[in-house]
């Protein structure tokens, strides 16, 4: 059974409502084994199709967002996949050649861009800290300041319907909506692939 360490929960209800203009930063504790991941790489997917909607046609005066608009159903996919690779790992690619490459090194180095380009995009609210650690960890990462809470994301949503909760500094943050409301979908997309009736 997860427990939360007591520490931990000290400093979790010594706050209120979430500072304004501050994302709430979040690691996740997947006990399922796949539907942090899956959750996780939706949320990419979506900010990075959010980004390339609203720069359409206003690509901030960067000629490599131009190419990546020409090209966007080629490169799309891979970026995504890209993103969520070096997020995870916290990584840099060396020397980006392909144009995939180039755009998802550009979205790492470049957030403040993204967000100004695209107020919208989920990490301008929320931002998860990669790699997650184990939960005896988080009382070092909540004293520090490095996290502002977590997601559990139970062993089996697809079978209980038990869904993933937050467990942070502040009351009102909406990240467990926000979170729930992805995860939510992921689940029922799973059920009805088990199932055998379609995606």
């Amino acid at each position: 059974m997860l427990t939360i360490p007591a520490a931990a929960l000290a400093v979790l209800v010594l706050f209120g409502d979430a500072p304004r203009g501050q994302p709430v930063r979040f690691a996740v504790i997947d006990r399922s084994g796949w539907l942090g991941d899956a959750t996780r790489r939706h949320i990419i997917a979506t900010d990075v199709a959010a980004f390339l909607d609203t720069t359409e046609g206003s690509v901030l005066d960067e000629p490599l967002l131009a190419e990546v608009a020409a090209a966007r159903d080629a490169v799309e996919g891979a970026a995504v996949e890209l993103i969520h690779t070096l997020a995870v790992e916290s990584g840099r690619l060396r020397a980006p050649e392909t144009l995939h490459e180039r755009f998802a090194q550009w979205w790492m180095d470049h957030p403040h861009l993204v967000r100004q380009a695209a107020p919208d995009v989920s990490f301008a609210r929320f931002r998860e800290v990669h790699p997650a650690r184990p939960i005896d960890g988080l009382e070092r990462l909540f004293d520090e300041g490095g996290v502002d809470g977590y997601v559990i994301v139970p062993e089996d949503s697809v079978g209980t319907d038990e869904l993933p909760r937050y467990v942070g500094r502040y009351r009102d943050s909406g990240l467990e909506t926000w979170y729930v409301e992805i995860a939510e979908g992921l689940v029922a997309r799973q059920r009805r692939l088990e199932e055998g009736s379609g995606p």
